[in-house]
């Protein structure tokens, strides 16, 4: 990733060179030295390729080059301010926005990163002095509220900040979030019935799940917390009972139980007026994040890290952003910091393995997940993340002995085993041991009829072996229904129809898959074949070129070429060349 960002801001800055007529060197591709090499058009332009490529160290690399040659350009400066959040230096950013007359569009952001830096110093006059221009949208005005209220908070007014929250109206978003904080500035204040009321209100309105699942999660987590700390032992059990029904493997509600069973008093979720600001934070970006705004998302759980930089689920979220934003490394250093003591470490230690495996250090990836292992016998992630690794590796056997493993220790199979047993499988049919493979498909389905990958896969297996030909072009056909809209079940279904010598629909069902799908070489090279067998033969070798030209190389170019060299010879024709 960073190769190609560099790469990026080179023809980036010979563009502005060709331009501005300037000479920029480029003896080192180390970033270091191109920003030290660019002038200050040119930091300019590459700070606005990091941007786009969501390379925030390397835009506030630029933009302070850019800054010391020209302080006085307000719109570096607005950049700069905002790459500075972006990359999580707050302390910095509020210095810039506190000697910044005017931010214009980033105004807001201006006005809760210094509130956010002045809370850090339990500064709460301060703090709400730099709140008091912030305006615009419901969003705005709900942020900028609840910080006030956990200002008030800080001063030890719990009255005033339940008023100031309770005054906000506005969408069913607000009301939950409403609910959620005036909950938890009561629990911190000793108020656990007010608080209740106030989860409860939450909790109760289920419909809000699908898109404020993490602020419903924390809502339940905070209810427990506060009957347990109330005394109200039983209630507290009964509410995580329900938390648990609904969410089954959420760590911190397992963590919770043990604790519960042991007889432990539990805790306030929220203990600071700073955890609180950094609550509604990462409440906003969850539910934002769900809307791919990445750059809002981003800049929210930064401010929310620097005022809880210990909250386990901020730096999980900071972690799975960088990661999903192709940032193994930096993604690595937000789970390496969330604690040994946490409910998450264990979901961090893997993640951080997979990351490792992304970055091609397989073998540390390797040692950590037999680590977890080994730790925990029963955990099923960790088998799926070793195995599924070996598998993407093309070491099927050691892929298999992991899975076999784990079929030995999980004990009785439930629906959710049903991974575990198609990834077995996999490993097996990959070393054509069918005979072990089919029984792990077939368990799969047992356990989880619907699964339109399981259905494809034995249903494509079958066929491809010519036996079970009805069943498996059923199974086939109701893959593509769950998953429409999947070019590898497209491509199963034309591939079927394609064995069963049904050229004329195989390449309708391919030219689908093709559409979905473009660059995948097997596909291209399955309908190269649909296409000789219908004699549409230059368009078949068309296929066959994009098959060998794809960028992900196709398993069996040495065919493809032999095909591109005589064209498709069936059985029949090679019988005849024979004699």
């Amino acid at each position: 990733m960073k190769n190609l960002v560099l790469r990026s801001f080179k023809t980036a800055l010979l563009a502005t060179a060709l331009l501005t007529g300037s000479s920029l060197g480029f003896a080192s591709a180390d970033l270091n030295q191109t920003v030290v090499e660019t002038g200050l058009s040119g930091s300019y332009l590459a700070s606005r390729v990091a941007m786009d490529d969501n390379d925030d160290e390397a835009a506030v690399k630029f933009l302070e080059k850019a800054t010391s040659l020209d302080s006085d350009d307000l719109k570096i400066r607005q950049d700069y301010f905002a790459a500075l959040v972006a990359n999580g230096r707050i302390s910095d950013a509020a210095k810039i926005a506190q000697n910044t007359e005017k931010l214009g569009t980033r105004r807001n952001l201006a006005g809760y990163v210094i509130a956010a830096e002045e809370m850090r110093q339990r500064s709460w006059k301060k703090a709400a002095t730099a709140l008091k221009d912030v305006a615009g949208v419901e969003l705005d005005k709900t942020l900028r509220e609840i910080m006030l209220a956990w200002i008030n908070a800080g001063e030890r007014n719990f009255e005033e900040a339940q008023v100031r929250i309770n005054d906000l109206t506005g969408p069913e978003w607000i009301t939950v979030m409403k609910n959620y904080h005036t909950g938890l500035i009561a629990s911190m204040a000793g108020e656990t019935d007010v608080a209740q009321e106030n989860f409860q209100r939450v909790i109760e309105n289920r419909a809000v799940i699908t898109v404020l699942t993490e602020t419903y999660i924390r809502s339940i987590e905070a209810m427990v917390r506060t009957q347990s700390k109330a005394g109200e032992t039983e209630k507290a059990s009964a509410t995580l009972q329900a938390g648990l029904d609904i969410f089954p493997s959420h760590p911190p509600f397992i963590s919770l139980k043990a604790k519960l069973d042991a007889g432990e008093t539990l805790g306030d979720l929220i203990t600071t007026p700073q955890e609180g600001a950094a609550e509604i934070f990462f409440n906003l970006a969850s539910a934002i994040e769900r809307d791919g705004v990445g750059a809002i998302t981003k800049g929210y759980l930064q401010i929310a890290n620097h005022l809880a930089p210990e909250s386990d689920v901020i730096l999980l979220g900071l972690a799975e952003l960088y990661l999903r934003q192709g940032y193994y490394e930096r993604s690595n250093t937000f789970y390496d910091r969330i604690s040994k003591q946490s409910s998450f470490e264990r979901i961090a230690r893997l993640e951080k393995a997979t990351n490792l495996s992304r970055l091609e250090q397989k073998s540390e990836a390797i040692t950590e997940l037999q680590k977890l292992i080994d730790e925990d016998p029963k955990d099923l992630a960790g088998y799926m993340t070793l195995g599924s690794l070996f598998n993407r590796e093309k070491r099927y056997r050691e892929g298999a002995e992991v899975f076999d493993a784990a079929v030995k220790n999980i004990g009785a199979s439930q629906r959710h085993h049903w991974n575990l047993f198609f990834r077995r499988g996999i490993s097996y049919e990959r070393l054509k041991e069918w005979e072990k493979a089919e029984p792990n498909f077939v368990k799969s389905l047992e356990l989880s009829p619907d699964q339109p990958e399981v259905l494809n896969y034995l249903g494509y297996s079958w066929i491809d072996q010519g036996i079970n030909l009805d069943e498996g072009m059923e199974m086939i056909r109701k893959a593509v229904e769950l998953r429409p809209r999947s070019g590898f079940i497209v491509d199963s279904l034309g591939w079927a129809h394609y064995r069963l010598g049904n050229y004329e629909e195989a390449v309708k069902q391919l030219e689908r898959a093709v559409q979905l799908m473009p660059q995948d070489p097997t596909i291209n090279d399955h309908l190269g074949d649909a296409y000789w067998k219908v004699g549409r033969k230059l368009e078949a070798t068309f296929q066959w070129k994009i098959a060998l030209a794809s960028e992900t190389e196709p398993e069996d170019p040495k065919t493809i070429e032999a095909k591109l060299a005589n064209g498709l010879i069936d059985d029949e024709e090679s019988e005849a060349k024979a004699e």
